[in-house]
């Protein structure tokens, strides 16, 4: 065996956990471009269970689609619900191409097909950020500050684990009232590239219902696969857990969705 030591002046020097950010953060700002002509099919099924009482479940199946919101500098990731249940929904044909391809598609359209689909959510716990992107268009050079970072692991093929935690006000994400809502959790990338392969979401949240507050804490974990036919990685899959607790009850949901039939569209859009 031979062994040949490596004179550190030559060695490849260490990668920071900003430089790696700076990576994801560019990675991300062109993801978008790029992903805003693609869409996919996202089956996505969803049990509710109250404290004591019989669960609920639903199953979906939508367009997922990514556009450009002009009114907030960023990307949406947005579904539009095609079957509750095996039952198809009325009046949406065409819904998700004329918000991606109409030159006159607007943002408060695609907000209201967001707030239409979640509806088709079960369960006490309001939320509009159930989709596979929330967590990665949190990460743009514009948000940066927003956020504190440290690394975690480094897997055996190299890809760095690492922990954010949102620090600044207002956050991301809020509750019906407006009030913040932080959020942390943990990104898998390639340190090279910035690929982002998996992002998992918490959030820590107290909302005050009277005189009574209430408790909740949701995570969204999704893994990318790569697409060959796009040389992209998009959703894999999406899990999520949602618990709120109100005196001595409470609810939990859980979620799990899968993505696939990934297609592009021959125009991009921005909506203004």
């Amino acid at each position: 065996m031979v062994v040949v030591a490596i004179p550190l002046a030559f060695a490849q020097p260490s990668l920071s956990v900003k430089d790696v950010m700076t990576r994801v953060e560019r990675y991300v700002a062109g993801y978008g471009e790029t992903a805003s002509i693609v869409v996919c099919t996202e089956r996505y099924r969803q049990t509710a269970q109250p404290l004591g009482r019989t669960a609920e479940t639903r199953t979906l199946v939508s367009d997922f689609g990514i556009v450009y919101a002009e009114a907030i500098h960023g990307w949406l990731g947005f579904r539009d619900v095609i079957e509750v249940d095996g039952h198809r929904v009325t009046d949406r044909e065409g819904r998700l191409a004329e918000v991606l391809m109409a030159s006159q598609g607007r943002f408060d359209e695609a907000r209201r097909l967001s707030d239409e689909s979640a509806r088709y959510n079960i369960g006490a716990f309001q939320r509009n950020f159930n989709v596979p992107t929330a967590a990665l268009f949190f990460f743009t050079p514009e948000n940066h500050g927003r956020f504190k970072f440290s690394a975690r692991t480094v897997a055996a093929d190299g890809t760095w684990e690492i922990v954010f935690r949102e620090t600044e006000r207002p956050t991301m994400i809020r509750d019906p009232d407006g009030a913040s809502v932080p959020t942390s959790g943990t990104l898998r990338v390639d340190p090279q590239t910035g690929t982002v392969l998996r992002t998992e979401l918490r959030i820590e949240m107290m909302h005050l219902q009277g005189m009574r507050a209430q408790h909740g804490h949701a995570s969204i974990d999704v893994v990318y696969q790569h697409v060959d036919d796009l040389n992209m990685w998009l959703p894999a899959s999406m899990d999520e857990q949602f618990a709120m607790a109100l005196d001595r009850s409470a609810d939990t949901v859980t979620g799990h969705a899968d993505y696939s039939n990934y297609r592009r569209f021959t125009t991009a859009v921005r909506i203004k």
